[in-house]
């Protein structure tokens, strides 16, 4: 029995319908062509009375392209029009050579993105102009770029939910997954994560990090390390190094040589690791010694760590010299109320992992959804997309989308209420005292996250001197 496929190809406006005639028997004397997805432009509608006789399996699609050369225009209108047209299908082949030269770079800068479902084959159809004969050849071109391994890891992963770069909206979020992008592409210097709890800084490194680096992953959570024994945790020990050390151990260290060592919360990495860690990364060959061992060890480790706390509240809890070293490449990740655009297209992934087979496929949605992504604080950003999620599970209808959102914890209800714990520390100044310590503290923020006064001071509409004098 020959495989069923789906066929997507452009109308070839000066070749078809032979071009198409000639592909649809070259490919049907091994496939079964059960549909063919047939992309036309509204000003060639005449042209499908030739073509719709060749096959019952064409199914034309109406694309209004203003300009077919321009190859932006032809990357949105396929991106939000075609792609969800074809992402359950299991056997799609796409024809590359008919359509316009932007048309057929599309389809290659799509591929190489890895967006289409697993299996997808591009195909270059040709007629040979003095014999009429029809070339139809796989397209050999495999391309291997840190976004087709991020669309391979999703499609492995489906139960988690991960950055899509392509499809981020929000600015902070652009900012940020380019810094990834860059700062992981050198190879043997730190990149050290900041950002909330529950805003995905592991699955940042899980899925980008090492897809762009193209390293598996050792993973540590500091907060775990038995303070005594966390040298011996990182570095290793021989057998009889000190008591209980019944075998040899290779410590995380040694474990990630030729990987990414991933040590999240870095803030609980305890001070003599810290600074045994720190000879280490200054030594170009990453020399160490396992505890009880005579000899030097190496290992070819990329360093990656992450905390929640900010940039000044780590620095004051890490070895100084330490923090330097793992603070070449800082990221801030933001909070998902700093990134509204795209909170929508988290929450339809955060319902693809969680949802059970009873559930809707469709996450749900309406007007109070919508207004609850636009006010609440979501302090645990992703975790509290999931929180909701799994509420909309378990009351599986018998609660409307008002009711569940207005039992969810005053901390991330849309009510317009406040905590006034947030504002604990100004409770006892004068007016005056209370403004002039927001105003410190909101200078000390903005200089912070934009990186300079002058940056900060454009951001806030005000001058350099006020918030140097703010800071006073």
């Amino acid at each position: 029995m020959k495989t069923k496929i789906t066929l997507l190809t452009w109308m070839a406006v000066n070749n078809d319908p032979s071009a198409l005639e000639s592909l649809l028997k070259k490919l049907g004397q091994k496939y079964d062509v059960e549909k063919v997805i047939y992309l036309y432009q509204k000003e060639y509608v005449e042209k499908l009375k030739e073509v719709q006789p060749l096959s019952s399996a064409i199914n034309p699609v109406e694309v209004n392209v203003k300009n077919p050369t321009a190859h932006k225009e032809i990357y949105e209108i396929i991106k939000r029009e075609i792609l969800p047209m074809v992402n359950d299908e299991p056997n799609l082949f796409i024809n590359v050579s008919s359509g316009t030269p932007a048309m057929h770079a599309v389809w290659i800068i799509l591929y190489a993105g890895g967006v289409f479902p697993e299996g997808t084959q591009l195909l270059s159809s040709q007629i040979n102009r003095k014999t009429g004969a029809t070339t139809c050849d796989k397209v050999d071109f495999p391309i291997d770029t840190y976004l087709s391994e991020l669309r391979r890891y999703e499609r492995e992963n489906p139960k988690e939910a991960i950055y899509k770069p392509e499809s981020v909206k929000s600015e902070a979020r652009k900012k940020a997954l380019e810094q990834i992008r860059v700062f992981a592409s050198v190879q043997g210097v730190p990149m050290l994560l900041l950002g909330e709890r529950g805003i995905g800084k592991s699955r940042l490194v899980e899925s980008v990090v090492s897809k762009i680096k193209k390293k598996e992953v050792v993973s540590v959570a500091c907060g775990t390390l038995d303070s005594n024994l966390a040298e011996s945790a990182m570095f290793g020990h021989k057998k009889g190094s000190f008591t209980g050390a019944t075998a040899d151990k290779k410590g995380y260290f040694g474990e990630a040589d030729g990987k990414i060592l991933f040590l999240d919360e870095i803030q609980d990495l305890p001070k003599g690791v810290q600074r045994k860690l720190l000879r280490t990364l200054q030594d170009k060959k990453h020399r160490y010694r396992i505890l009880g061992d005579d000899k030097e060890s190496t290992a070819d480790v990329e360093l990656v760590c992450a905390s929640n706390l900010t940039e000044k509240e780590l620095r004051q809890k890490l070895d100084p010299d330490f923090y330097d070293r793992i603070s070449f490449y800082t990221v801030n990740i933001p909070p998902l109320r700093e990134c509204r655009e795209d909170i929508v297209g988290d929450w339809n992934e955060v319902w693809k992992t969680v949802r059970l087979d009873s559930s809707p496929k469709d996450a749900p949605m309406d007007k109070y959804l919508e207004k609850y992504f636009r006010t609440s604080r979501l302090s645990g950003n992703f975790r509290t997309l999931q929180s909701v999620a799994y509420q909309f599970i378990a009351w599986n209808g018998k609660k409307t989308i008002a009711e569940i959102l207005k039992d969810l914890p005053a901390d991330d209800s849309s009510n317009g209420t406040f905590d006034i714990g947030e504002f604990s520390e100004f409770q006892n100044l004068t007016w005056k005292e209370a403004t002039k310590l927001f105003q410190q503290k909101l200078a000390e923020y903005s200089c912070e996250k934009y990186g300079t006064q002058e940056a900060a001071a454009q951001k806030l509409d005000c001058t350099s001197k006020t918030l140097q004098n703010a800071m006073k």
